[in-house]
């Protein structure tokens, strides 16, 4: 991936250096919106890279409430809570679903192989997790789970 992360950055560098070079003020204008989008992308890129490097996934489960929270370096990210309303809401995620796809490519950090919520509003965690390992935390967290009416 680090490869890949440089290839991308030395290539919209290349094609930045398009700006500097006597073009059409058209021409111009394109590179510059095609260079925008390209820094989002970058952005989103370097983002992974470096939670995929660095990061790890903190969750906590406390009878009906989880709270989930993505850590780099050893500092606390955005913590992020949830009541859960029902027994065993946690399933491990089939990489056939579709869409699973867009979450398991690797310049996305909000996927995983893990989830809970309604099929179509449902967060995704466990990013890093073999199918094995996704499939034995599922069953440990549903075990875990105790709902207050």
């Amino acid at each position: 991936m680090k490869a890949w992360v440089i290839a991308w950055a030395v290539s919209g560098g290349l094609i930045g250096s398009a700006l500097f070079m006597n073009y059409p003020a058209d021409l111009k204008l394109y590179l510059f919106i095609f260079l925008a989008f390209w820094a989002y992308f970058l952005f989103k890129i370097s983002r992974a890279y470096y939670f995929r490097k660095y990061g790890i996934e903190t969750l906590f489960l406390n009878g009906d409430q989880l709270m989930l929270r993505k850590d780099m370096h050893g500092k606390p990210g955005k913590s992020l809570f949830f009541r859960l309303q029902e027994k065993n809401c946690f399933r491990h995620l089939d990489k056939n679903q579709k869409g699973s796809w867009f979450y398991d490519s690797f310049w996305m950090d909000s996927g995983g192989n893990c989830g809970f919520g309604k099929p179509g509003a449902e967060y995704r965690f466990g990013i890093q997790l073999e199918q094995k390992e996704a499939e034995q935390l599922v069953k440990i967290l549903n075990k875990e789970i105790k709902i207050n009416p």
